[in-house]
């Protein structure tokens, strides 16, 4: 079996148009009539629940500037602006329509924007940011697929250039070694966080689907959320994603000098299990849209991982 590299760097630098069909969970809170609000404790936008969550671990009022990459329509910084307007603000996208959509919400005095693929950017450029976010998109960088763990073999020093540069993490990193006979690498990721460290940014948010989430033994009836460790494929309109392994992006924080705060998103977009959740949680009937979008929204609460990375 050959290994394979997935990027959908063609698809959003040429064939986006949208995110509405692909329902994010910052995208399921913009509305102030979204089902998804209704059940939670704190009824709120996702930026506005992030960014309160981040002041337990980062002093916000000293931060003043801040690199957004892959924001999506905007709706976090404008969020984060509303909390703290006199910060300065860099989105930087992949995607010129997402980018564009940005620059509409927030407009040109209250940010830059920079049409960039970030594993391009400059670390030394990099520097003057103080906060960095990357949320809901990690998953988007390339992945490398089906890598057989032969590679790891004594004298398998004749790889090709991809393989053994992640070789040369595992080795650097000390990251464990896969117990299957094939395993798929977020490369991307890896490569991304490298260059945060490198530029030694102080505070860097993470959030993407994990290939190693799971949910409280209460709801495991409901959630069915198995980790795998294994990055897994998620088939979306035009494009591939794949999960990330948050172990790995946590060793290579920790060896760079960060301390690393891990956990399920449900920690800081919180459901409230009232009887009526628990009746949409069990319930077997889809012919209501609401059950089928409160039932995903719970499930990617604790299918999805945030790290805050905090340099020492």
């Amino acid at each position: 079996m050959e290994y394979s590299i997935n990027t959908t760097a063609d698809y959003h630098q040429q064939d986006i148009k949208t995110l509405g069909w692909e329902l994010t969970v910052c995208n399921a809170l913009e509305s102030p009539d979204s089902p998804c609000r209704k059940i939670l404790q704190y009824n709120d936008s996702y930026g506005h629940l992030l960014y309160r969550f981040m002041e337990r671990f980062i002093p916000m009022a000293r931060i003043r500037n801040i690199i957004e990459v892959g924001g999506g329509y905007g709706y976090v910084m404008r969020d984060f602006l509303r909390n703290k307007p006199d910060s300065k603000i860099t989105m930087l996208d992949i995607s010129p329509v997402l980018l564009h959509k940005q620059r509409d919400l927030l407009k040109d005095d209250v940010a830059d924007y920079i049409l960039q693929d970030f594993l391009n950017a400059d670390i030394t450029w990099l520097r003057q940011y103080d906060l960095a976010i990357f949320n809901e998109n990690l998953g988007d960088f390339p992945t490398v697929l089906n890598i057989s763990c032969d590679m790891f073999r004594d004298g398998s020093n004749d790889l090709p250039d991809v393989l053994s540069k992640i070789k040369s993490y595992f080795i650097l990193y000390q990251l464990k070694k896969p117990d299957t006979p094939y395993f798929n690498f977020n490369i991307g990721a890896i490569e991304a966080l490298e260059k945060l460290c490198f530029a030694g940014i102080t505070y860097i948010f993470f959030s993407e689907h994990s290939c190693e989430a799971s949910a409280p033994m209460i709801l495991n009836p409901y959630l069915q959320i198995v980790p795998t460790g294994n990055p897994e494929r998620i088939i979306l309109q035009g494009h591939d994603e794949y999960t990330l392994k948050f172990s790995y992006l946590a060793d290579v924080a920790k060896y760079h000098g960060y301390d690393v705060t891990r956990g399920p998103m449900s920690d800081f977009i919180e459901p409230d299990f009232s009887d009526r959740v628990m009746t949409i949680l069990k319930s077997n009937f889809t012919a209501k849209d609401e059950y089928e979008v409160v039932r995903q929204f719970i499930y990617d609460l604790y299918k999805y991982e945030y790290l805050i990375l905090t340099k020492k």
